[in-house]
C-alpha cells in the first residue's frame, strides 16, 4: 500500500501544479491577433485577446514604442487608435491590471497619394444568380466586364447569367439582351461611337453588336479562338484579343475586313486597351506580363517579369520586376495611368508611367486588396475575390467587377 501511495503521490503533485499553472496561464493578459493586419497611422484597430481591463485608461497599449490610443475596452478585444509610424513591421505590447503581453505583428503601409475608399454598390456577397432590382437588392452571377455609356450610365456583362445589363443613375439594374444559346460564355465589351455595345462570347468564338435602342442584337464574327474583350479605336475599327490563338484581330469600320494586328510569343492575349499616345496594351495571359504595342508593331514589355509567381510582388516599385499573375482586366484614365486588375492576386494596382510617358520606366504599386476574401474599406484593407472588370469613370471614381464576389464595387478617390 505504501509502495502505491509513493507512485501516486508524485503524480498528484505534477497535476496539481499543472492545473495551478494553468489557472496562472488563462488569468493572465494574452495577445491572440489584430485586426486588420496592414494599415495607415490613425487607423482604428481590434485587439483580441484575454483579461484586458474594461477601463480603456487601464490598458496601456504601445505599438513600436508609440503608446496607442484606447477608444474601447473589453476583456477580449480593444479598440485603439494607431500611432504615427514609417511604412514597416511593429510589434504590439499591452499592460493591464492582469499583467503584460506582447508579441503580435503590425505593418504599417506606405501611405499612397490618395485615399482609396471601397464600396459595394450591386449585388449580394456569394448570391450567384440574375435578379433585377436596386443596387443591393439586385444580385449578378458573374459580372466580367463594366463600360460607361455617353450617358453615363454603366453596363456590364453578366457571365453565367449570359446577360448584358444595365445600371441607372439611381442604381435600378435591368437586363438588357442574353445569348440564350447552350454552353455560351459573354466576355467583356465595349460601347462604338454611335452608342452599339460589343461584346464577346469567348466559349462559343462569337463577336456581337447590340444596339442599347432597337434592342437588336446580332452576331458581327464568329470563329474567334477565346475572345477576351472589345477595344475600339478612335477610327471605329473594332479589336478584340484571342487568348488562345494568341493573337489580336483588328475589324475594319464599316466593312468588318479582318486582319492580324498582334501575334505573341509568350502567351494568349485576356485584355487590350488602347494608351493616349494610341499604342495598344495587352495583358499576356499565360505570359504573365503587360505589353504595349506600338502602331509599328513594335512590341515593349511594361510591367511584369514573364514568370508565374503565387505571391504577389511590386518589385519595389519598379514594373520590371512586379509579377504579374492572371490579369483579366484593366483600364487607362487620360493622363495614362493604367489600373491593373489581377484575379490571381485579388487587387488593383497603380501603373504610372514616367514624365516621357514610358510605363516601363514608371513605378507600379498596390492601391487595392491583395486578400481574396470579402470587406468593403480602404485601400488595402478592402477584400475581393477575383478582380476582372475595370472602368475609369472619372478622375474620382473606379468601377470594379468583383466576380466571384458576385458584386460590382465602387472606389472613391480622395
Amino acid at each position: 500500500m505504501k509502495k502505491i501511495l509513493y507512485f501516486l503521490l508524485p503524480l498528484l503533485l505534477m497535476i496539481a501544479c499543472h492545473k495551478n499553472s494553468y489557472v496562472a496561464r488563462v488569468t493572465d493578459v494574452r495577445l491572440v491577433s489584430v485586426d486588420p493586419k496592414n494599415g495607415y497611422p490613425g487607423d482604428l484597430v481590434t485587439l483580441l485577446g484575454n483579461n484586458f481591463s474594461t477601463d480603456p485608461e487601464k490598458n496601456i497599449v504601445m505599438l513600436g514604442g508609440e503608446r496607442a490610443r484606447v477608444l474601447e475596452a473589453y476583456s477580449n478585444r480593444l479598440l485603439v487608435i494607431l500611432p504615427d509610424h514609417e511604412p514597416g513591421q511593429y510589434e504590439f505590447s499591452v499592460e493591464a491590471p492582469a499583467g503584460k503581453a506582447e508579441g503580435v505583428q503590425f505593418n504599417y503601409l506606405k501611405i499612397p497619394d490618395h485615399e482609396y475608399l471601397v464600396s459595394t454598390i450591386v449585388g449580394q456577397q456569394g448570391v450567384r444568380k440574375c435578379i433585377d432590382g436596386v443596387g443591393t437588392g439586385a444580385a449578378t452571377y458573374m459580372p466580367t466586364g463594366i463600360n460607361k455609356a455617353a450617358d453615363g450610365t454603366l453596363w456590364f456583362t453578366d457571365r453565367g447569367g449570359n446577360k448584358i445589363r444595365h445600371i441607372a443613375p439611381d442604381m435600378t439594374v435591368t437586363s438588357e439582351a442574353s445569348v440564350d444559346e447552350s454552353g455560351a460564355a459573354i466576355w467583356q465589351g465595349a460601347f462604338d461611337a454611335q452608342g452599339n455595345y460589343w461584346y464577346n462570347d469567348k466559349a462559343k468564338g462569337k463577336l456581337y453588336r447590340f444596339n442599347p435602342g432597337t434592342k437588336k442584337n446580332e452576331v458581327m464574327a464568329s470563329g474567334l479562338n477565346n475572345p477576351m474583350n472589345v477595344a475600339i479605336d478612335a477610327s471605329g475599327n473594332i479589336y478584340v484579343p484571342c487568348r488562345n490563338a494568341q493573337k489580336v484581330y483588328k475589324f475594319a469600320a464599316g466593312t468588318m475586313e479582318k486582319s492580324e494586328y498582334a501575334t505573341f510569343e509568350t502567351g494568349g492575349p485576356s485584355f487590350i486597351g488602347f494608351d493616349p499616345k494610341g499604342n495598344l496594351i495587352a495583358a499576356l495571359w499565360n505570359g504573365y506580363k503587360l505589353v504595349s504595342v506600338a502602331p509599328d508593331g513594335t512590341q515593349t514589355v511594361i510591367m511584369g517579369t514573364g514568370e508565374k509567381k503565387d505571391e504577389k510582388d511590386d518589385g519595389d516599385g519598379d514594373p520590371l520586376k512586379a509579377t504579374v499573375r492572371s490579369c483579366q482586366g484593366f483600364d487607362i484614365a487620360p493622363d495614362g495611368t493604367i489600373y491593373v486588375g489581377d484575379a490571381a492576386y485579388h487587387c488593383v494596382r497603380k501603373l504610372t508611367p514616367d514624365e516621357n510617358g514610358d510605363y516601363s520606366k514608371g513605378t507600379v504599386e498596390t492601391i487595392l486588396g491583395g486578400t481574396k476574401g470579402y470587406a468593403d474599406g480602404k485601400g488595402l484593407n478592402a477584400k475581393f475575390n477575383e478582380v476582372d472588370g475595370i472602368l475609369v469613370y472619372d478622375e474620382s471614381t473606379l468601377y470594379i467587377c468583383d466576380s466571384q464576389n458576385c458584386l460590382i464595387r465602387k472606389v472613391s478617390i480622395r
